[in-house]
């Protein structure tokens, strides 16, 4: 069964290059199983005689084969499914027959790199030699050395930024070595590595002649041309030998390896007095560090590029991320990321507007100002691409036209200056829904309602175009500049939530404001931590976090056949997961309803720097007042204390009746405040209705909750439920 399989899996180590006699060898519980269990044996067994075999032909993504002459001439050749001729002898025959093996890498960070040196130009008249910037620049390492490496080549996940943010990284030789290092096999080294950079620990060689060799590296060989070094300088190989002999090590080839280190022992007594003993010490350690060692020119190149969007992000921000959400613009989820980055950078991303944005997101102009914020010194469009429902005929047509003509003063203007073909009524809906045509300073509602009537009209002034008429209509209005800014008929705006809601449809995400906002004091008491302190915490913390549901993806265990959820939940600071299952999943499926807010108490973990929640217990938000208040405190200024007031505060804190103590605080003018405790009678629910109700009744400065900020409880498991009888222990 898959649960049997995945418990032997379990048991084999998680190493690089693990074999099955060696998990035997290191598994004592595999070994049991093994000796024990028939079918573990027979199991085994089989695998024993499958191991190494191969399972399917595949094709390298990248690999291209090269011949000095036509290939049909020296090997066997196929077709795959897609056509495409490919080689029909693995990698290994393919290098020993001589034929050059190369690996051509699309990078879409090329585009990147490209298009914010092409934005730099347009935007600030700088043009920008990328291979000739300065490799000291003080806020490119900056960036990196914060972790701020959203878009950094390399360098991006959560694991490289806390490298980065550990090691301190001052040249381009330093992110060579954790791009080398950062691998399965020689990750196990960076903690020491790092000691070593910071002088916390002594950095010995095993020979004087290695410290030329791996000074650069603080003494740690991570480089396949520092063991080629090794060899020719201790022992004298050639340039070529030495090659073979790294080839010999990396693929374990036990025979070459016993000529190699015959050679090398011999090598090193004739040319540099090396003793056998420590020839074969050394001979050791490289074949130790070739294991795993990383092609340093390979390194080096990514290590280039990063240095090169670490300089652009630092230097070019707001071009840098109007590159980075254009190039993410087709996944939802990775331009996600960027927005909440260019949030944490201070950069504003602004709606798309018909009058000023690009087929893809640009740097805006610091004029412009959203309906609720101040001009914006640094601020990125958002492209008119990435509305759902605007083709790429559209865009390309509106921008025409304003080119042409101008900026467009009406939704009137705009329908008669765009082609109807291509700007349909689908796109017009789309463009007034999202607000990229609140530039017209009319709102959503007034021109959504009008869109017939304006359409209608564009339609009849397009059609006496092409017939070379002049309608009478067009003779009795006024001239065409003045129709031109007509104004639609007003209606009050659509409400908030709506507006909201009609941005993440057709845009994928809040832009001019977010849901939670009117619930962010609940977030701020309530919650322990939010999306991004989070990150922080250790693993296995139990925290209380809140957020809104994003997506919810449902599935069934194959292991145990019950349903689990994946929940996708978002505050204002960013994202985290939540993962529903077994009991949680009966007990609390009814909350995930996209767009519900929620509170969640739970064990978090982060992966890839995003936390993920395990629940204990969820809620509404608007119920944590109630769970987590332990005591309400009303502040009572002179005004509240006459007859009539103090009456009122009576009569609702008696229909508010709960089991919250309450305290009134007196606050006298020159005097220290009085706290006093009322009676239990008087204690309250506390909840979001009793402290609107106080607000509007007292001020909203009045009302005040205690909150619980304790480190919530582990919650037991099954077996402690059940009374320990599983665990193991002594009863």
């Amino acid at each position: 069964s898959y649960g049997e399989c995945d418990r032997l899996a379990k048991m084999v180590p998680a190493e690089l290059k693990m074999d099955l006699a060696k998990a035997l060898k290191q598994s004592a519980e595999l070994k049991t199983a093994y000796d024990t269990e028939e079918v573990t044996r027979e199991l085994l067994d089989k695998a024993f005689v499958l191991e190494d075999i191969a399972r399917n032909s595949s094709v390298h993504a990248a690999g291209v084969v090269i011949g000095d002459q036509p290939l049909i001439n020296l090997l066997p050749l196929k077709q795959d499914e897609d056509g495409t001729i490919v080689t029909q002898y693995p990698m290994g025959p393919v290098g020993d027959l001589g034929l050059l093996k190369m690996d051509f890498l699309g990078l879409k960070t090329l585009t990147v790199i490209r298009n914010v040196c092409d934005m730099v130009k347009q935007t600030q008249g700088i043009t920008i030699a990328v291979d000739d910037v300065p490799l000291d620049d003080a806020k490119a390492y900056d960036l990196l050395n914060k972790g701020n490496t959203v878009g950094i080549f390399q360098l991006e996940s959560g694991g490289m930024r806390d490298l980065c943010r550990k090691f301190q990284i001052s040249s381009v030789e330093h992110i060579t070595a954790l791009v080398a290092l950062y691998r399965p096999g020689p990750m196990d080294l960076i903690p020491d590595f790092i000691k070593r950079r910071h002088g916390e620990v002594a950095i010995e060689y095993e020979h004087p002649l290695l410290e030329s060799i791996s000074k650069e590296t603080y003494g740690v060989l991570i480089y396949q041309e520092q063991v080629m070094q090794a060899a020719q300088i201790l022992a004298g190989y050639t340039l070529g030998g030495a090659d073979l002999l790294r080839r010999a090590m990396g693929k374990k080839k036990a025979e070459e390896m016993a000529q190699h280190r015959k050679l090398f022992v011999k090598g090193s007594k004739e040319r540099n007095n090396i003793p056998e003993s420590k020839a074969n010490q050394i001979f050791d350690l490289l074949e130790k560090f070739a294991g795993y060692g990383f092609n340093k020119s390979h390194a080096a190149a990514y290590a280039i590029v990063a240095y090169q969007t670490a300089y652009l992000k630092g230097n070019y921000p707001v071009e840098f991320l109007s590159a980075m959400m254009t190039n993410d613009m087709g996944t939802q989820e990775k331009l996600k990321i960027v927005l909440d980055e260019a949030k944490a950078l201070g950069v504003e991303v602004l709606p798309p507007d018909v009058n000023d944005g690009q087929a893809f997101f640009f740097p805006a102009s610091s004029k412009l100002k959203t309906q609720n914020s101040e001009p914006s010194k640094q601020a990125i469009r958002f492209g008119l691409a990435a509305i759902k429902g605007v083709g790429e005929a559209a865009v390309k047509g509106i921008i025409e036209a304003r080119d042409k003509g101008g900026k467009f003063t009406s939704l009137t203007d705009f329908c008669e200056r765009v082609d109807s073909r291509t700007v349909t009524r689908k796109t017009l809906e789309a463009l007034i829904k999202c607000g990229a045509c609140d530039s017209f300073n009319e709102t959503r509602a007034s021109m959504f309602a009008a869109l017939d009537r304006v359409m209608a009209r564009a339609a009849s002034a397009a059609a006496d175009r092409v017939r070379g008429q002049v309608s009478l209509f067009g003779m009795m209005e006024e001239p065409a500049a003045t129709a031109k800014v007509e104004k639609t008929a007003q209606l009050p705006e659509w409400p908030q939530h709506e507006l909201l809601a009609h941005e993440k449809e057709l845009l994928g995400f809040y832009v001019t404001g977010h849901p939670l906002t009117p619930l962010a004091p609940l977030l701020e008491k309530f919650c322990l931590h939010n999306s991004t302190t989070a990150k922080t915490l250790t693993p296995r913390t139990m925290t209380r976090i809140g957020g809104m549901v994003g997506t919810v993806q449902q599935g069934m265990s194959k292991k145990s056949g019950k349903p689990y959820a994946m929940v996708t939940l978002e505050d204002l600071e960013g994202t985290f997961s939540m993962l529903l299952m077994n009991e949680n999943y009966d007990k609390y499926r009814e909350h995930l309803v996209s767009g519900k807010a929620l509170l969640v108490v739970g064990e978090v973990n982060n992966d890839e720097d995003k936390p993920k929640l395990f629940p204990s217990e969820i809620m509404s938000l608007e119920d944590a007042p109630r769970k987590f208040t332990k005591q309400v405190h009303l502040r009572l200024y002179p005004a509240h204390v006459d007859g009539a007031k103090l009456e009122a505060t009576r009569a609702l804190v008696e229909a508010h009746r709960g089991k919250c103590p309450l305290f009134l605080c007196f606050r006298y003018p020159d005097a220290a405040p009085v706290f006093i405790e009322t009676h239990e009678r008087f204690a309250v629910a506390p909840t979001l209705a009793f402290q609107r109700a106080v607000d509007e009744l007292l001020g909203e400065e009045t009302y005040y909750a205690k909150v619980d900020t304790s480190a919530p409880e582990r919650p037991k498991r099954a077996w402690e439920r059940r009374g320990g009888g599983d665990s193991g222990g002594d009863e």
